[in-house]
């Protein structure tokens, strides 16, 4: 899963963004979508969620088979985050293709 530490690639579309605030920090939350072929085990993931934390993303979540998993992900951390008083607001929200 070493190629999963990339904020971005070729081979992927921003799906949702979160952006948290709080006095201090930011922090922002990114659901990415593949468009990869399911060929390379290593980049045929369906989705993942991207954490942004004092500027270092870190891929936290990922699907192979469920794009609303990373969905569901992003809403509960981003709830998570709001419960420790930061203020989320969700950006770029696309249309989702569940499966």
């Amino acid at each position: 899963m070493a190629g999963l530490t990339r904020a971005q690639d070729d081979r992927t579309d921003t799906r949702d963004r979160f952006i948290c605030k709080s006095s201090s920090e930011v922090r922002e939350i990114k659901t990415y979508v593949s468009n990869a072929p399911n060929g390379d085990a290593e980049e045929s993931f369906s989705c993942r969620v991207d954490y942004i934390k004092n500027g270092t993303p870190r891929t936290i979540w990922s699907s192979r088979s469920s794009r609303s998993y990373c969905d569901g992900k992003a809403a509960k951390l981003a709830a998570m985050l709001e419960a420790r008083h930061f203020s989320c607001e969700r950006l770029d929200v696309r249309p989702s293709d569940r499966h």
